[in-house]
């Protein structure tokens, strides 16, 4: 958000403390549990939502320069995104021509002299377009191939407002405003085109993906979860909602906010008073605060497991070892405090959910996040 909307934001945060209230829903939604724990409604997720769907990769600053990429392959197809020499982006199925191997070693990096892929196990080489430049003993070894067809399977893949999209299966095409709703204009200002990436860590967890996404979208725990650490810092069942499309965005106030009441509008810190939750559909969280930002993606392995990537992006990069260090440290203690509170109580409730007893989950007006998550989900799937 630009300065006038932060504004704008807090007055409407403002109002809501002042009235002790939040955005409410129109009315409390019932799921039932077996959809938590169906294997056959799970089947259906991981193909419609994590394989027909276009799935948030990350902000633009994530893969900055020409020869940088990221790779993943949680959705079940191994996708590999490189920023070319012409700073455009690029996806590929992350699949070997040869015998099938991953052509990267890790998660994150840098194209082998900024402009090849190599695959570790036999050498074959692969430029940023994805064409096949290099076959060891080929003209022995392999000469019956045709090598223009065998390059890398392309995947579309869009980046626009700061953030990339890409789609894991190849035959599918998807509209990058259809997918964003419009959220783009919300996140304008958080600096997604240049902020630096600190890492990423990663959680497995003993439960649903949708047990684990429906803990950041309210903030109606944060008081009885959280007493001694989230609980000390934002107002407790406040918050303002915005829907973008299967996309939302909600705002939480500092206890602290009404001190803005006492210092002249233009001399306002907005940043400094409020925090923003916003949902990328299915799986995605960004989480902006004062100084940085984090993405939350919740990925399904299956019916009652799944696995987090929580990953962290700073307005530049650290200056010296030890200010490395400071976030490091505090980057250890948000992922702890998720790990140590939300997700040793979410365990809890799994076992409630696969206890066999059949029930209705309840979701408040107060939550109008969760109810959203599920009603994209019900749509997508076609379930009443």
């Amino acid at each position: 958000m630009q300065r006038e909307q932060l504004v704008t934001e807090i007055k409407s945060l403002m109002a809501l403390v002042d009235d002790k209230t939040t955005d409410l829903a129109d009315s409390v939604m019932e799921i039932d549990v077996r959809e938590y724990y169906d294997p056959g409604q799970f089947e259906r997720e991981k193909i419609e939502l994590f394989r027909n769907y276009p799935q948030f990769v990350g902000p633009s600053c994530m893969i900055p320069e020409p020869g940088d990429y990221f790779a993943f392959d949680d959705t079940g197809i191994p996708i590999l995104v490189v920023r070319n020499q012409e700073r455009e982006l690029r996806a590929f199925v992350n699949i070997c021509s040869h015998r099938g191997a991953p052509l990267n070693e890790c998660e994150s990096g840098k194209a082998k002299n900024g402009r090849l892929f190599s695959c570790p196990y036999h050498g074959w080489s692969y430029d940023l377009e994805g064409s096949l430049v290099g076959v060891p003993f080929g003209k022995q070894g392999f000469d019956s191939i045709d090598r223009a067809t065998l390059g890398l399977k392309p995947l579309q893949v869009e980046e626009k407002d700061g953030m990339i999209f890409v789609m894991p299966n190849p035959d599918r095409r998807f509209d990058i405003d259809e997918v964003l709703g419009g959220i783009g204009q919300r996140l304008s200002g958080f600096g997604f085109e240049d902020h630096y990436y600190l890492g990423s860590k990663q959680v497995h967890t003993d439960f649903s993906w949708k047990l684990n996404m429906d803990t950041f979208h309210e903030y109606y725990h944060f008081e009885f979860l959280h007493p001694e650490t989230i609980g000390q810092m934002a107002y407790s069942n406040l918050a303002t909602y915005h829907q973008y499309g299967r996309n939302h965005s909600m705002g939480s106030a500092t206890l602290q906010i009404n001190e803005l009441k006492e210092i002249s509008e233009d001399e306002w810190n907005p940043r400094a008073y409020s925090s923003y939750v916003n949902y990328i559909f299915p799986n995605t969280v960004i989480f902006v605060v004062e100084d940085h930002f984090q993405t939350w993606r919740v990925y399904p392995i299956s019916p009652d497991r799944s696995v987090v990537y929580h990953s962290m992006f700073l307005p530049q990069e650290p200056e010296n070892a030890q200010q490395r260090q400071e976030y490091e440290d505090y980057f250890q203690m948000i992922n702890d405090v998720a790990v140590a509170e939300d997700y040793s109580l979410v365990d809890k409730i799994n076992r409630g959910v696969n206890c066999g007893i059949e029930r209705k989950v309840l979701v408040g007006r107060n939550e109008p996040g969760v109810q959203n998550m599920h009603r994209q989900l019900h749509e997508l799937l076609g379930r009443e």
